[in-house]
């Protein structure tokens, strides 16, 4: 097309030169989970200083994929390639010598030529569930003098939204005023990777006439780790390919394909060790008699691993030692997949009172994603799960307990010992004795 989105680059809110983001940000990996992708850019958190004073938890950088819309790079004024990282059914780009943004970097247009779909979205890798996100980016009016009236008098009416946010009502500046710099959106997020989403409200005019959005950024204040989950009731997996939602089956399958098609990442900052709820191995030994019982007691116990793709999903191919799924996952954890133990422990049990023993599971907890090889963000299949099993690390704990016996041990210590009738003489005294005489 050619045409200039506005006909003067007039900066409203405009900071001072010294103190302006630079036009790619360095990219920056929340923990293990994020992707280091090629493009990214992201909004630099606060001073050190300024967050002890307000003793809030330190905001961390979230990966925005190309979100100086940069990539592909291309010379041209305008340029309607797809745009990496982003999912937007006809793109159509700005380049900064005419998207009149002060800082002179690409724009992207929030109007679909060929369909009603006027959405543009990417997931923001890296963000947990729950985590608080803010999104940080420039916008401006578009278009040629045929936008109508009113939204040139009073700007070009937008939405953006984060999945598990409201969905919030924008609009840009009036044309004349250029662009509006470091609008904020702030939501939490309701699943990991929630998908951000831009998209123009009005349809009315050219298909060139529509909002600017420039350099999106983010930040995340991340969730505390969550240690009440229960092992046997894990958190569902989460899949997506390049930023739609998918089925664990369908990543499974496609990391499973060969030994190099996935690599497992594990999330350290949500991963950890605990030790189980304490369980009864084997019986309760009641001491009924007026003596001390010594003896060796036997003791076996074993412990497993449980994951939530086949607890939720109905993929149990991590249990499997021959699946590629199960390999790639242990050569990036070392994963211990059982344990066992058989020993002999000796028992002294005082008259009156029970003995037994329990066992405390030492076990870890690991959280990651499975990831497709590859550089391509758009066709990258990804996978979330939760894997807890026999920790490496933690020594299993044996607790040999002896306590006072319940009430029914005991009225069970009272009964009589079996026996039967004494058919003569049951109710007399003897009437002789016996000498041998």
């Amino acid at each position: 097309m050619g045409t200039t989105p506005h006909p003067q680059g007039r900066a409203t809110d405009r900071r001072d030169p010294g103190t302006a983001v630079p036009l790619r940000a360095a990219l920056a990996v929340l923990g293990a989970l994020s992707l280091a992708v090629p493009g990214t850019t992201a909004l630099a958190a606060p001073a050190p200083a300024a967050r002890a004073a307000a003793q809030d938890p330190a905001p961390a950088q979230v990966a925005v994929i190309n979100g100086d819309f940069r990539d592909p790079t291309f010379t041209a004024d305008t340029d309607t390639g797809q745009v990496r990282g982003w999912t937007v059914t006809y793109p159509y780009r700005y380049g900064g010598k005419v998207s009149g943004h002060p800082d002179k970097v690409p724009a992207l247009l929030l109007r679909n030529r060929t369909t009603d779909d006027h959405t543009v979205s990417q997931r923001l890798r890296g963000v947990r569930a729950g985590a608080q996100v803010t999104v940080t980016f420039d916008d401006s009016f578009g278009g040629s003098p045929s936008c109508p009236a009113d939204q040139v008098s009073e700007g070009q009416p937008y939405t953006v939204q984060g999945e598990g946010g409201t969905r919030e009502d924008r609009r840009t500046d009036a044309r004349d005023r250029g662009w509006h710099l470091d609008r904020t959106y702030t939501f939490r997020a309701s699943v990991h990777e929630p998908l951000l989403t831009f998209a123009t409200t009005r349809s009315t005019g050219s298909w060139t006439c529509g909002p600017l959005i420039a350099r999106v950024r983010a930040v995340q204040v991340p969730p505390p780790v969550d240690k009440t989950v229960p092992k046997d009731r894990l958190p569902e997996p989460v899949a997506y390919y390049g930023n739609e939602a998918t089925t664990p089956k369908k990543v499974a399958e496609q990391c499973a394909s060969g030994a190099a098609a996935c690599v497992f990442r594990p999330d350290d900052a949500y991963s950890y060790r605990y030790y189980d709820t304490a369980r009864t191995v084997g019986e309760a030994y009641v001491n009924c008699t007026r003596n001390t019982v010594r003896h060796d007691r036997p003791v076996v116990f074993g412990d497993r691993t449980l994951d939530s793709l086949s607890q939720s999903a109905g993929v149990d191919r991590l249990s499997n030692p021959q699946d590629n799924l199960r390999q790639q996952f242990v050569r990036a954890t070392g994963w211990r997949w059982s344990s066992s133990s058989d020993r002999k422990i000796g028992e002294t049990i005082e008259p009156g009172e029970v003995s037994w023993i329990e066992a405390q599971a030492g076990r870890q907890r690991t959280e990651g994603w499975f990831l497709t090889t590859g550089d391509d963000p758009d066709r990258q299949y990804r996978m979330h799960v939760t894997v807890d099993g026999p920790s490496l690390s933690l020594p299993d704990r044996i607790y040999q307990r002896t306590g006072p016996m319940t009430a029914a041990e005991k009225q069970r210590c009272r009964a009589d010992r079996p026996s039967d009738t004494t058919p003569n003489g049951a109710d007399a005294p003897a009437d002789s004795n016996d000498r041998g005489a």
